[in-house]
């Protein structure tokens, strides 16, 4: 098979693709014999290092879609816009019939990343010998960097797919085997979790002063925070109010007031912000989170729900800085969040400045993951801990005013639940938020995610739409058929899609 056919089939998920300033830097490709890879000629000094593992970061760009439909697509909160309403395959992801042939089933981009982690893992201590001034401390924070996004990746693919290959070897030649088969998701968290925990100690706590990539590169407070959202996965509730409290402990954050909230989302890079994928138009780089959430054409790819914005109307005397003219518009239901320089329709980005950055990880975030983690632990004194987090976010955005302090564990998620959805709405959170509760405990809170999905279906569909929400399984999008057939078997369907 021509190197240049990879990427249609499984072996692009392994193959070395080597970046520079963020471009694939893939002629060799073309040049060198099918079965030699040019590692002894690549892998001479930190730089080429570097390189690689900013192409890991450029992969996370190029996702960004896939960032965006995965995490808020499928829930309660994003609705399809005028710039979307007639794509078939987007409707039928909002119907809940989607095939293993459309384009959300895409993974290719993420196994990308995960390649070139695997390459700076496997191949960075060779530099050592090659260039002296890369020292070992470097060489050790580089693979603690990829082994941070990689675990992002998979915790990505985990949540969307369920069960997926679990690839921790760099692609060398063609006598390598690269059909691989799934791996159980949740024992893949397990790994990664340990993986994360292995490497604390090696991966930066910070940058330079002032750069970029204190927000922009992996740090010991991006893997706390990554270790936090894995525990509430996999249940394990101490340990996500420890990581949690590393971040708070460490004063580096903080959530910003009431009067700088948009500041989170521009200029960015605030001080209640862990970490992020970067944009920058002073350096040409700009994103679509403008057009496919505002779009000045009234042609925007998603839009809020109703069911939604009830949630910010649920104190009409009270003023939430998160409501319209901060998250969204209530007039024309646009998101709000990646379209302004400031809270208010008149405050609208110009075409030279559409580079919000995407949120992984910020301070409200990781305090909502704690509130949630000791709402699930039950221990005493914990309800008044997890109510405590969610005046504190509430004050924050505005409130005087709150609702009262639940009586049961049920209640006291939905208290969650809701804040999440205030706080982090088109941020990529909101789907798997409610696949985390509705699987949580051998489904116990499965009819939460149901009652909150059939708020935005036509009570016609209702019936059909609930059966199809029944099984957990269909809260997993299906591999997609081109993987399916490019493994010769080795892949298993996800068992709803079978």
């Amino acid at each position: 098979m021509n190197k240049r056919y990879f990427f249609n089939t499984l072996k692009a998920l392994f193959l070395l693709l080597l970046v520079s300033g963020g471009t694939a830097c893939n002629s060799w490709l073309d040049v060198k014999p099918e079965n030699e890879q040019p590692n002894d000629e690549f892998w001479n000094n930190k730089e080429e290092v570097d390189a690689v593992m900013m192409g890991a970061y450029q992969q996370l760009r190029s996702s960004l879609e896939l960032l965006v439909r995965w995490g808020e697509l499928r829930g309660d909160v994003t609705i399809l816009g005028p710039g979307l309403t007639s794509n078939e395959n987007m409707l039928a992801v909002k119907g809940l019939e989607i095939k293993d042939t459309n384009p959300i089933c895409k993974w290719q981009q993420f196994y990308n990343a995960i390649g070139r982690c695997n390459a700076v893992i496997r191949y960075a201590a060779d530099v050592l010998p090659r260039d002296k001034t890369f020292t070992q401390k470097a060489c050790d924070a580089y693979v603690a960097e990829a082994k941070w996004v990689r675990a992002l990746c998979y915790f990505y693919l985990v949540r969307t797919f369920r069960d997926v290959p679990y690839v921790t070897e760099p692609y060398l030649n063609d006598s390598q085997e690269f059909r691989i088969p799934k791996s159980d998701g949740m024992e893949i968290l397990k790994t990664i979790a340990a993986d994360l925990r292995e490497c604390a100690q090696q991966i930066p706590v910070a940058y330079d002063p002032g750069s970029w990539e204190n927000k922009g590169r992996a740090t010991v407070w991006a893997l706390y925070a990554l270790l936090a959202d894995i525990y509430l996965w996999t249940e394990q509730y101490d340990e996500t109010i420890a990581m949690c409290e590393n971040i708070e402990k460490s004063g580096l954050y903080t959530l910003l007031p009431t009067e700088s909230w948009y500041q989170i989302y521009n200029p960015g890079n605030s001080e209640e912000s862990i970490i992020e994928l970067q944009w920058s138009a002073a350096q040409l780089q700009t994103n679509n989170l403008f057009a496919w959430f505002y779009n000045e054409s009234n042609n925007n790819n998603y839009a809020i729900s109703d069911a939604a914005m009830s949630k910010f109307a649920e104190f009409p005397d009270e003023t939430d800085v998160r409501g319209s003219g901060g998250s969204y518009i209530e007039a024309s239901a646009k998101v709000w969040k990646y379209a302004g320089t400031a809270t208010g329709v008149e405050n609208l980005r110009e075409s030279s400045q559409r580079d919000a950055n995407w949120i992984f990880y910020r301070l409200a975030d990781v305090l909502l993951m704690k509130a949630e983690a000791y709402v699930m632990r039950g221990a005493e004194g914990d309800s008044d801990a997890a109510y405590a987090i969610i005046r504190q976010i509430r004050e924050r955005a505005g409130y005087t005013m709150h609702p009262d302090m639940p009586d049961s564990q049920s209640e006291a998620i939905d208290l969650v639940l809701d804040e999440r959805l205030r706080e982090l709405c088109f941020e990529g959170k909101r789907w798997f938020d409610l696949v985390r509760v509705a699987v949580r405990n051998d489904g116990q809170y499965k009819n939460k995610l149901v009652s909150l999905l059939l708020q935005n279906v036509a009570a016609k569909d209702r019936p059909l739409y609930q059966a199809k929400l029944q099984n957990t399984y269909g809260y997993y999008l299906p591999i997609n058929e081109s993987d399916m057939i490019a493994s010769g078997g080795v892949l298993v369907q996800n068992p709803y899609y079978l």
